[in-house]
């Protein structure tokens, strides 16, 4: 098709336009008859440009030679020049996209597209270009990083030789990752239970031993290191603890006499006096305990509190089994066996036991439960020595008071925290409805029970089958372990500071513990601010819980300090060879302690006695998590092991005590350690916090036969924290740094990081247990066994299901997920 007249007039090219019109003249015959080019209309413009514009090139799409085509008629072709003169004037755009479009094969409409892709191309590549630019420089197409040193090495070999392969994990976990550590690590003779804990516990008190008797020499008799040391000396030397049993009957002499030796005077016998004494001079805890606290109102003061106590079995739970279950034949036959060593009858002695244990039964039917006294805000009374003694008329509180703390002021405006006062007022009528020679060898037993562990060997072998016998144990504790057993109790700080000193890598275990700790913070507060359970006030109350929440690991540097623990242990008396004697002084040395901690708290005192524990522990009063230093070694803990196994390990337990502080209970006191008020609305929000989950998961382990309905109402709170605490930690293993995604660990390759911490997991919780030690555990906790608990979890944890990819018809696939609080 010809270019328009006008594209030549437009562009100035007049010459172009005159070879063009010559070439026409040449190409189309009918061109010598037209008109002169003045009939155009463009003649005058022509002129102006200096003659016609020169012909286009020649278009092998528009011109084909006259032999391949049909020639028409010159007549005819001249009668179509006007009307194609007149389509030259089109635009001179829409002719140069057509002519565009005819070169590319496309319409305009099609170019115009075509434009479009391009643009859109062109901000592809530079949006890639930048992205290119920012995008962090990794090593992401590089091999995995494999941990093959020594820790992951050793870690490797604990986690497979526990495990039993051959089970599925999502038929048996507990077999799948504990099967192989229960037949290389079978129940001790001694012990009647044995877990991971038991075992650091056992090896802690091992290297105690060791410290004790290689230590040197003391020469000043006054110095610490020689009380701690004959103190222990005295405890193991057998062959100089002789008739010690004559220095008790003298002190039950001394107060009045015990019906069952023959010895009892009904007139002269003195019920006050001689409770007086067995609280203050003797530590026995006759129908109720008195020890100090923290104040639950005001976090810089300390307050004596008053709670029930008295028993001999372990709960009062075991006082409504029936007469002839074993337990209770078991307790019967004891306290006649221990009467009887002491100089009692056989018949005085059968007719003292069916006595003492009706009369304990008594006090168990007022003893408040368990549950009654775990919620503070409920069981927790602040009354004056006046008003308790109103309540309970028959206890000389004042006496008492006076003679347990003689350095402290008490009178009837003193405040004391009462745990149950309804039990108190019970516990007087029956003092005051009781004859005398009933009450007298109750609280006579009370101090002969006290004592049988620290007379001669026969005495404390008649204990040593009584719990046997109760626990299900085969021998008893090796002697030296029950040395440094009760060494400790009176050289806890003592102990801790040899142990400490003798620990090097302290130091890189408190750094390991803290990275944990820190991750387990900031994850659990994430978690919590984006919580729907928590109502306004009381997730801003528990997010400022965790905003203080601090960590103890291990006794703290000015605590361990020689002028602290000389000045500490200054009240502390120890003679050689005189067990029973040294046991004498060390309880009025925890008397003495206990005073100062009453009229000179520091912030210490609520948590230093939680250091020498077996278990990770959170204190609501300090609002601090304590770690226990023997608990930081292998297997438990290795700073350099792999992130999921520590996670899955000491993770977890740290996870729960968080978890605790800002729950049910634990969210009862402010980040300073203070109580909320009774009117409070935060413990009504706390409850119903769980109220559905509470029952829910109740529903949902019970239908899988977990546990009985009844025990599962009792633990189900701890099972709540145990998975909130199992999530949180699990929220760590799976959302890593890109390092440690990377990371694979040598032997251990056929187990993802999840995959790794659920068997760490289940590894901590290894145990054996006796049916009767279990049985006490029911009767005393409100924690479901360690393989239930096991269990109980992987059932409400969907990830567990995912990691190990466990179908729908398989034992331990997640079925109703309904224990979640946070």
């Amino acid at each position: 098709m010809d270019l328009p007249i006008q594209h030549y007039k437009e562009n100035g090219a007049e010459e172009q336009l005159q070879q063009s019109l010559a070439m026409r003249t040449e190409w189309e015959p009918c061109l010598a008859h037209h008109p002169p080019l003045q009939s155009f209309g463009c003649d005058a413009e022509l002129a102006e440009r200096g003659g016609p514009p020169p012909p286009p090139p020649p278009s092998k799409r528009r011109f084909r030679s006259p032999t391949s085509r049909n020639k028409p008629n010159d007549s005819a072709m001249c009668a179509t020049m006007d009307d194609r003169h007149g389509k030259m004037r089109e635009t001179l755009m829409e002719r140069q996209v057509q002519k565009a479009g005819g070169l590319l094969g496309v319409t305009s409409r099609g170019l115009l597209i075509l434009g479009l892709l391009l643009v859109f191309i062109l901000i592809l590549l530079v949006i890639i270009v930048v992205l290119a630019a920012l995008w962090p420089r990794t090593k992401a197409q590089e091999a995995p990083k494999v941990c093959d040193t020594p820790a992951c090495l050793r870690a490797a070999a604990q986690v497979i030789g526990s495990m039993e392969n051959h089970t599925s994990p999502c038929t048996n976990f507990w077999n799948y990752a504990c099967h192989s550590w229960l037949v290389s690590n079978p129940l001790p003779p001694w012990a009647s239970k044995w877990s991971i804990r038991e075992e650091l516990a056992h090896r802690a008190h091992e290297e105690m031993r060791k410290l004790i008797e290689t230590m040197p020499h003391p020469t000043r008799v006054d110095s610490l290191s020689w009380k701690l040391k004959y103190f222990y000396e005295s405890c193991t030397a057998l062959e100089h603890i002789v008739v010690p049993e004559q220095k008790l009957i003298r002190v039950i002499d001394q107060m009045g006499g015990w019906g069952v030796l023959r010895s009892f005077s009904v007139y002269s016998w003195n019920f006050r006096m001689v409770l007086r004494r067995l609280h203050a001079e003797y530590g026995v805890n006759a129908f109720f305990r008195v020890d100090v606290v923290a104040h639950p109102n005001f976090p810089d003061k300390s307050i004596v509190r008053i709670s029930p106590d008295g028993l001999g079995l372990p709960d009062r739970n075991y006082y409504y089994r029936e007469p002839d279950h074993a337990t209770i034949n078991t307790y019967k036959v004891f306290l006649k066996d221990a009467v009887q060593l002491l100089g009692a009858t056989s018949l005085e002695a059968t007719k003292f036991a069916e006595e003492v244990f009706h009369f304990e039964k008594r006090i168990a039917e007022l003893t408040p439960n368990t549950e009654d006294i775990i919620n503070p805000v409920k069981s927790i009374q602040i009354l004056n020595v006046a008003d308790l003694q109103r309540q309970s008329f028959s206890i000389p509180w004042l006496e008492i008071l006076r003679a347990i703390y003689p350095t402290t002021v008490f009178d009837d405006s003193t405040e004391l925290l009462i745990t149950s006062p309804d039990y108190l007022k019970d516990i007087s009528s029956i003092v005051s409805s009781s004859d005398r020679s009933t009450l007298n060898n109750y609280l006579m037993w009370r101090l002969a029970h006290n004592y049988l562990p620290y007379l001669s060997r026969e005495f404390w072998e008649v204990l040593d089958i009584h719990k046997r016998d109760t626990l299900g144990a085969k021998e008893s504790v090796d002697r030296w372990e029950m040395c440094i057993v009760t060494t400790q109790k009176y050289f806890r700080l003592a102990m801790g500071s040899i142990y400490s000193k003798n620990n090097v890598a302290l130091k890189d275990s408190r750094n390991g513990v803290a990275i944990i700790y820190e991750s387990l913070k900031n994850g659990l507060a994430s978690s919590l601010s984006g919580s729907s359970l928590y109502s306004p006030s009381l997730r801003s109350r528990a997010l400022e819980k965790l905003t203080t929440l601090t960590v103890q690991v291990g006794y703290p540097e000015q605590v361990l300090a020689s002028s602290y623990l000389d000045d500490f242990y200054t009240a502390m008396s120890v003679q050689v060879n005189d067990f029973l004697g040294n046991i004498l002084y060390g309880v009025h040395f925890l008397r003495k302690v206990e005073e100062r901690i009453l009229l000179n708290p520091l912030p210490e005192h609520k948590w230093l006695a939680f250091l020498s524990k077996d278990t990770i522990t959170y204190i609501p009063e300090s609002n601090r998590i304590i770690i226990p230093e023997h608990l930081l070694l292998p297997p438990f803990y290795n700073v350099n092991y792999p992130q999921p196994i520590l996670l899955g390990s000491l993770g977890v337990q740290l996870a729960v005590a968080m978890v605790a502080s800002i729950s049910q209970h634990g969210v009862l006191y402010d980040g300073h350690g203070v109580l909320i008020d009774r009117e409070s609305t935060i413990g009504n929000d706390s409850l119903s916090l769980t109220a559905n989950q509470r029952k829910c998961l109740v529903d949902a382990l019970h239908q899988k036969k977990v546990d009985d309905e009844d025990f599962l109402k009792r633990t189900v709170f701890e099972t709540l924290v145990q998975l909130a605490g199992v999530r949180q930690a699990l929220k760590v293993v799976t959302n890593p740094s890109i390092e440690q995604r990377r990371t694979e660990y040598k032997a251990l390759e056929f187990l993802t990081h999840p995959q790794l911490f659920f068997v760490a997991y289940a590894q901590s919780m290894c145990s054996h247990t006796t049916a009767k030690h279990r049985d006490m555990e029911r009767s005393t906790t409100f924690r479901l066994g360690d393989e239930e608990m096991l269990r109980a979890t992987m059932l409400q944890m969907p990830e567990f299901t995912e990691a190990f990819m466990c179908n729908s018809s398989s034992l331990l696939h997640h079925g109703k997920v309904c224990g979640r609080i946070i």
